[in-house]
């Protein structure tokens, strides 16, 4: 209740010491991005700036496409707290909503230098089947200061599963290095945040876990694939693999079960570090999911050809290389401002054919190498 008063005072000052025409208007360099402006009185400012790596809350008011909003901004991310640009959390009051979302991410996508990554690896995981985040850059400005050009995402929650029309009996988030075997010291309740219900009950994921260290190799698809869809999770970890997100695939995605008794499918999330590593990088990314997979030869070989077959139609300059065309030319002037990007920092089109070469180049690699992997 007290945080409640507290979060309500500060609001007050806020929207008594802040009129509309306090709110800067967009530099007119922003031609296609729009800005969002947020104001946070001083001294809660301050408090903030000080406290990035806890959830530390305040009241601000912000502008964006010329309406203002009420809302609580605190810290988010996760190791992007400790870097110079960091993220946002915002939820705003009296059910607003900013393009649909009472409820989002200002994502400071701290280890991509272009700006695309998070359009083009939603791209590729929609056309694949997965449901993703909404998302849309804007430009960040907070108390006058220019933070930058930012994906206002999505969170995986509340209304977005109705939305999808998804249903939803048991969700769980992966924390940092989560592990899915009990073949060494591994405690879920650490390693994993239980999202839907809000309750203490990992049983299902134990079971899971459980089932990955004691199933027959031979009979994985009748045994493991109990408790995960295999076909689902080979999609996720043969797409994954070829941009080679490596926060993903013991971090930065979500299992999900549709009703008690259904497998666990995957929802990706989180999407900068696509790309980032050597295009000679491992054909597949390693987890204790993928290692157990491996040892059954059919589904080794379901991998392989799904890879092949990945390159020849999503994985392709045809496919990717308009939507990295049509983000830039939306988000370039944004860059240019942007003070961790642009600003000499970065040139914006080397950065752009860097990405293409990296396609090209991790595409060649895995059509050339593909058929003679033998897994871990």
């Amino acid at each position: 209740m007290k945080k409640i008063i507290n979060i309500l005072l500060i609001a007050l000052l806020v929207f008594t010491s802040c009129d509309e025409d306090s709110i800067n208007t967009p530099p007119d360099q922003l031609t296609k991005v729009p800005l969002m402006d947020i104001q946070i009185p001083h001294e809660e400012y301050l408090t903030l700036l000080s406290n990035k790596i806890v959830d530390f809350e305040t009241s601000c008011r912000l502008s964006y496409n010329g309406k203002i909003y009420e809302a609580i901004i605190s810290p988010s991310g996760a190791g992007s707290r400790y870097l110079e640009k960091w993220a946002f959390r915002l939820k705003l009051f009296h059910g607003k909503f900013i393009e649909g979302l009472n409820e989002f991410n200002l994502s400071a996508q701290a280890y991509d230098p272009t700006g695309v990554h998070n359009s083009v690896a939603s791209h590729l995981y929609r056309q694949l089947g997965f449901p993703v985040s909404f998302s849309k850059h804007v430009f960040l400005r907070i108390n006058g200061k220019d933070y930058g050009l930012y994906p206002l995402l999505e969170r995986i929650e509340g209304d977005f599963f109705p939305k999808r029309n998804i249903e939803v009996s048991e969700l769980f988030k992966l924390s940092f290095d989560a592990k899915f075997s009990f073949e060494e010291t591994n405690n879920p309740q650490f390693l994993f945040e239980k999202k839907i219900p809000d309750d203490n009950n990992f049983n299902s994921l134990i079971e899971f876990i459980h089932a990955r260290d004691t199933s027959n190799s031979a009979q994985l698809e009748n045994s493991l694939g109990k408790f995960i869809d295999i076909d689902n999770y080979l999609k996720y970890h043969a797409l994954t693999s070829l941009m080679f997100n490596n926060d993903a695939f013991t971090n930065n995605f979500f299992l999900i079960k549709g009703t008690p008794h259904a497998p666990f499918k995957v929802i990706p999330w989180d999407f900068d570090k696509c790309f980032t590593r050597p295009a000679t990088a491992p054909l597949a990314g390693y987890n204790q999911i993928i290692t157990k997979l491996f040892k059954n030869q059919n589904l080794l070989k379901r991998y392989k050809e799904l890879c092949l077959q990945l390159t020849e139609t999503l994985y392709s300059e045809q496919n990717i290389f308009p939507v990295i065309d049509s983000t830039a030319a939306v988000i370039k002037d944004a860059y240019a401002l942007d003070p961790y990007l642009g600003k000499e920092r970065y040139i914006f089109d080397d950065e752009i054919q860097k990405l293409k070469n990296y396609i090209i180049q991790r595409r060649k690699f895995f059509r050339d190498n593909i058929n003679s992997y033998q897994g871990f």
